[in-house]
């Protein structure tokens, strides 16, 4: 790893901006305790104090000696902190100014302002986290389900950076025994064909299989369903939406063409977010901006993991129902029956449009189907909740370097497997021990930790 631990102060407000109860600025480095002597104005002396203690006072700016805010300040010592250096917090007044008027006197003081991502960065860079756990802070902080957020408790305890080091440490040991059987070729050393080679590595293979399938299926943890409501005008898209989220989310109107825009809500479902997505009735129009809002609308089928058609079933099927249910030909699609709750609806008219996928027969008005809509599309998306209780949410970072360590392995095993030569094996499973070390942050550079650590907020 290039990288080395900074010796710097920093300095950031740690809590949300906007009014609140509270408002929390932290400080870590090897001076924090100094600055904090000079700010800090109560009955304790920061560096005289106690590790995990809390003490009341004020901050104070040095300079005119007047009181910023009333504080209660903690105090942690290295290296049982989050960044295992000395760490202080004061936890001062809610809002945007007394946080900031705090965070101003502490870099006047001595502090710097941190960057994204950099009190996690020196956690991992002082080696109290992997880098798989430094990102699982991350991925916590966006979770936007409780399923999502223990996933990546799973990942943060280090679970996941376990057993991707016992592929490592398995992966060495082989490359170990080839390098042996390559440097005493002529000692009777027992076991070292290459089918005894392959068996070792077999096991490996296997697991590092079942990790990427799971950490694909845990995908959906991340980055959600995305579903988009696709249909011409007025057949209940809008209605839809309002009753699938619980909100009055989009206007409904008797006039057709009342959505112009996409509309899009994401709710919590069985753990999973899902982002619902209403969009502009899809028909040949003149309209110069309904025109757009079609073509918007053509954008989100392309780009939703299940594109659901709606039909008013109330009246017959037009030519844009065939035209949409042409073009979602070959796609997985479920296909809603809306407005069943209508006298005259009738079952049997759109039977020869229903094609690739399964139809649901619902009413927005009385919310008849929602259940049977919510298991076609979590049937489509194959969805298990007992496969998130294990696995790895990756993103498109780590995802590329399992892919990586995957195909560099099964090289190294095909290798073995043509009697092409152990020497030529060792090179793809060192490529693979180099993949999985980049993964967990045991051979990084700065650019890729400035990469990663860029997309956490100012403060973690």
């Amino acid at each position: 790893m290039d990288s080395q631990a900074p010796n710097d102060t920093i300095a950031a407000i740690g809590t949300p901006p906007g009014e609140g109860g509270l408002c929390v600025v932290r400080m870590s480095g090897p001076d924090a305790f100094s600055i904090a002597d000079r700010v800090f104005g109560g009955a304790a002396r920061p560096s005289a104090c106690v590790t995990h203690t809390i003490h009341h006072g004020h901050v104070v700016d040095p300079g005119t000696r007047e009181r910023v805010d009333e504080v209660l300040m903690s105090v942690f010592r290295s290296p049982r902190t989050y960044t295992r250096e000395d760490l202080v917090e004061f936890s001062g007044h809610g809002g945007m100014v007394p946080g900031s008027m705090i965070l101003d006197v502490l870099i006047r003081s001595g502090a710097r302002l941190a960057e994204p991502g950099e009190f996690t960065k020196r956690a991992f860079l002082n080696g109290r986290i992997d880098l798989l756990q430094a990102e699982a802070v991350g991925e916590l902080i966006r979770a936007r389900t409780d399923a999502c957020a223990r996933a990546a408790l799973r990942q943060l305890n280090g679970t996941c950076s376990q057993q991707i080091d016992g592929f490592r440490i398995n992966l060495i040991q082989t490359i170990a025994n080839i390098e042996v059987t390559l440097d005493f070729t002529e000692e009777d050393l027992p076991d070292v064909s290459p089918r005894t080679f392959v068996e070792q590595l077999r096991p490996v293979k296997v697991a590092l299989d079942r990790l990427i399938r799971s950490s694909r299926e845990t995908r959906v943890l991340r980055d959600g369903i995305r579903i988009a409501l696709l249909g011409r005008p007025n057949v209940g898209k809008s209605s839809l939406l309002n009753m699938l989220t619980s909100r009055d989310r989009a206007i409904v109107h008797p006039e057709s063409g009342t959505t112009r825009d996409t509309i899009e809500e994401s709710v919590d479902i069985r753990g999973v977010p899902i982002v619902f997505v209403d969009t502009a009735g899809i028909r040949n129009t003149s309209d110069k901006v309904e025109q757009q809002g079609v073509s918007r609308s053509q954008r989100e089928l392309a780009q939703a993991d299940i594109p659901v058609l709606v039909f008013d079933a109330s009246l017959p099927p037009d030519d844009d129902d065939r035209r949409l249910a042409a073009q979602l030909s070959g796609r997985t699609v479920v296909f809603i029956l809306n407005k069943c709750d209508l006298d005259y609806y009738d079952p049997d008219a759109y039977t020869a449009l229903l094609s690739g996928g399964p139809s649901v027969r619902t009413s927005a008005l009385n919310g008849a189907g929602q259940e049977d809509l919510l298991e076609a599309i979590f049937e489509i998306a194959q969805f298990d909740p007992a496969g998130f209780e294990s696995g790895l949410v990756v993103n498109a970072r780590q995802g590329e370097l399992l892919d990586r360590a995957k195909a560099s392995l099964e090289r190294g095993i095909g290798v073995l497997e043509e009697g092409s030569g152990a020497e030529m094996a060792a090179v793809d499973l060192r490529e693979s021990v180099q993949h999985l070390g980049v993964l967990v942050g045991k051979e990084i550079g700065d650019a890729v930790l400035d990469h990663v650590f860029s997309r956490f907020c100012i403060g973690k």
